[in-house]
């Protein structure tokens, strides 16, 4: 197992983030030092590689050089990046230092960015620190979305692991599941597509089964039924149903199953889409639950890339 020292060297002037993916630890760290895989997901959402070039060994160059989408405020600019590899131990421990640019080529701080690769059942542990050289190096990163910089950008990485380019990553906290997407669409379509009943039959079901029927009345204390059956016909099925504890349109939906679990869903603008976070408490295994949100989602992906 892959040994880390639990001390936060300066912690006045570190950022210590920490995400479990659901992938053996050869394969995520693979994924940090692959260039091909790295340009796919180390820049935050709406951001793509213009260059990725890795020389993983002690002193080994990084370049990372992350385009900006088109359109205000950045236009579609370049943000060079450079750094050196200062510890390698594969499948262990990374660790670099990396300086982004601005596309007028004014450098900003240096991050010293210190990775662990824990194993865990399968599932693989990451922790990150990332620190600066002075406290007010660090504050001013803070201010400039450090912390949401990265965690966008590991949000990415489980997409990569996963094969699928709108996962963001699983979580189960207690009895809750809670997964996370982002669509390429913009938020009013997304929370059309989750409250009305010709959008819901293309993809409230997971996979053989199918949703013929869906009244939905989208209001606080309305109600909801979904008939879900099997695609073959093979049994009558069952409906889905409950009413609408809270609707924030184009934000936040919570749902009151029948049966008294709750259900939540949020929407999130983020650069060039729409980031969605379902929340449920489940009534059956873990496995079975994310396995069939899961394909949910994936139906619903498949649905917004047909209208758009």
């Amino acid at each position: 197992m892959a040994t880390r020292s639990s001390t936060v060297t300066a912690p006045e002037r570190t950022l210590v983030t920490t995400r479990v993916f659901d992938a053996p630890r050869g394969l995520v760290y693979k994924a940090w030092t692959d260039p091909k895989q790295l340009a796919k997901w180390f820049p935050p959402e709406g951001f793509s590689t213009a260059a990725c070039e890795l020389d993983v060994r002690v002193g080994g160059a990084v370049r990372l050089d992350m385009q900006a989408p088109a359109g205000e405020p950045f236009n579609g600019a370049v943000f060079p990046g450079r750094g050196t590899y200062t510890d390698v131990v594969p499948n262990e421990r990374l660790a670099f230092t990396f300086v982004p640019e601005m596309p007028d080529g004014t450098k900003m701080s240096e991050v010293l960015m210190t990775v662990w690769f824990e194993e865990q059942a399968g599932r693989t542990k990451v922790t990150i620190h990332q620190t600066l050289a002075t406290v007010a190096d660090y504050e001013a990163m803070v201010k400039q979305g450090m912390s949401q910089g990265i965690n966008e950008s590991l949000g990415k990485l489980a997409g990569v692991l996963s094969g699928n380019d709108t996962d963001r990553g699983v979580a189960v906290t207690g009895r809750t599941l809670t997964l996370t997407r982002v669509f390429r669409a913009p938020r009013p379509l997304v929370y059309r597509c989750l409250v009305e009943p010709e959008h819901i039959t293309k993809w409230f079901f997971a996979n053989d089964w199918e949703s013929p029927t869906a009244e939905i009345d989208a209001r606080v204390g309305g109600k909801f039924a979904v008939g879900m059956r099997p695609a073959d016909g093979s049994a009558e099925g069952f409906v889905f149903g409950g009413t609408f504890r809270e609707i924030v349109p184009n934000e936040r939906i919570v749902w009151l199953i029948g049966d008294g679990r709750v259900m939540t869903t949020t929407l999130e603008d983020v650069a060039g889409g729409t980031r969605l976070t379902l929340s449920v408490e489940m009534a059956m295994s873990e496995e079975q639950e994310r396995g069939g949100y899961t394909q949910i989602l994936d139906h619903f992906a498949a649905h917004l890339a047909s209208l758009s």
